[in-house]
Formats: structure tokens, sequence, C-alpha cells
């Protein structure tokens, strides 16, 4: 890989992934629990695995909070699995009344839920109980066409059902669930991808109308504006992002000559 070295002054290299399949992923997450919508709860898990898809050359494009609604979880899992290449649920597995995840989504599929084999012996492990009707077994009660995916670092599997991904709500379970399976589960594809960054003293009103014509001029460039209120070096970070090495470039290379020599700060350097 060949590096720019444009100017001492900006962030030195840009980067590059490689994916697996022919085209960018596209992810949805759905977050489900009362308790987030009543505040009772932050949704840590989410920030998370963003970054990780990311790194997996997954794109997410959206995240979404939901109530413990069977129905309302069903509606978005039609939704998500409709126009996402990965669906992604936080929540909802459980032994309680408002753990209604596997029937939500086999709702959505037109699929009934079932006591599947494998996880009721897990389930009679855990619990120490054969009681079918011990309310621990409904971890096992699980789309009938379910996919499970085991690892050695986590007893209970990943249950699956077409594209989306059903994972545990409790922080802990649920990053070292993601982290054993990740990136397995979730692909990217077979795309080259390229960022440069360029950090500036100019504030956001001062660069907008450039950052604008950019976008127009390169339309395969994302453009992404960050502004940093209280940081003590830069005021907003820019990104641009592409699968054109040739795009990013000549992008990155047209909004350098733009801006004041001194108002591009290398932050690694400074």
């Amino acid at each position: 890989m060949s590096v720019a070295t444009t100017a001492k002054l900006i962030r030195a290299p840009y980067y590059l992934r490689s994916m697996s399949s022919g085209q960018l992923k596209t992810a949805g997450i759905l977050v489900l629990g009362d308790e987030l919508l009543r505040g009772e709860v932050v949704d840590c898990n989410s920030p998370h695995i963003t970054k990780d898809l990311y790194k997996f050359g997954v794109n997410v494009r959206k995240i979404s909070i939901i109530a413990d609604d069977v129905d309302e979880i069903c509606n978005e899992i039609k939704t998500f699995s409709k126009a996402y290449n990965y669906v992604i649920t936080s929540g909802g597995i459980g032994p309680t009344h408002d753990d209604v995840t596997f029937e939500a989504v086999g709702k959505a599929f037109g699929v009934p839920v079932a006591l599947n084999g494998q996880l009721r012996g897990l389930c009679e492990r855990f619990y120490k109980t054969t009681d079918v009707n011990h309310p621990g077994m409904k971890l096992a009660m699980v789309p009938e066409t379910a996919k499970l995916t085991f690892t050695s670092e986590f007893a209970y599997p990943v249950v699956s059902v077409e594209n989306v991904y059903m994972f545990p709500g409790i922080p802990e379970l649920f990053l070292k669930s993601f982290k054993s399976v990740g990136a397995q589960l979730f692909k990217g594809g077979n795309v080259t991808f390229y960022s440069k960054v360029i950090y500036v003293t100019l504030t956001e009103d001062k660069i907008a109308d450039e950052l604008g014509r950019l976008a127009g001029t390169f339309p395969d460039v994302h453009v992404g504006s960050y502004p940093q209120l209280f940081h003590a070096l830069y005021k907003v970070k820019i990104t641009l992002e592409s699968t054109s090495e040739k795009s990013v470039n000549e992008a990155y290379e047209k909004l350098l000559s733009k801006f004041p020599k001194e108002s591009v700060i290398d932050v690694d350097n400074a």
C-alpha cells in the first residue's frame, strides 16, 4: 500500500480495507427494551459494535430503539431485514415475560417458535432442571428455522433466522458474544475502501460552502464534518471516504488547496 505524503501538516495515511464479497454490506441494529425508552438504562451496546462492523467492512445504516412489544419488533424486523444485509438485535432474550425477541422474529418470518433440543440441554444444565415449564426454558424456545452459531468462548449460541442475528442485551454478555462471532458472521463486500482525515482550525461555518461544493464535485466521496467546540488544537475534523482511490485523493487535494496552510493541523505531531 502506498501512502500519500502531500503535506506534513496532514495526519499521514489514508487507510484501506479489503472486503470479502461483491459489494459494501449494510446493517441495521435494533436495541430492544422498555427500560431504554424510559431512560433507566443507556444503550452501550450499539456504539461498540458499530466500530467493529465498520472494521469488518459493514456499513451501519440505522439504529432503532424499540419497546418490548411483539408487534412493534416484528414490524421493524420486517422492514430492516428487507433493507439491510444484516440485522442485529440486542435484548429481549431471557426467562421473563418481556423477553419477546424470539417470538417477534418468528412472527416476522411466519415461523412458529418451538423447543430446540440443543438449547433445551443447555438450559437444563444451566438451570439444573428438566422441567420444560421452568421460566429458563424460554431461552430454548426459538423459531423453528433458527440457526445456532456456537463458539468456544460462549456457552449460549447466537440464534439467527435468515439475516437476523439475536444477541443478549446485558452489555457484558452482548459484547462477549459479539466479539466471539462477529468477524465470522458479518463480512463486508469485496471492495477497497479509502479514507483520509483533515483537521482544521477554521470553524464549521467557514468551511461549509467548500464542503458542499466538494460533495457535489465528488458524489462518490462521503464528506463528513465533525465540529469540536472545546478542542485545544482544532475546530473541525473532516473525513473523506470512498471506494475509489482516485476520487478520495482528488477530493483530498482539492480541499487542501482551499484552506490556508496554517489552518490545517497535524494532530498526531502537534
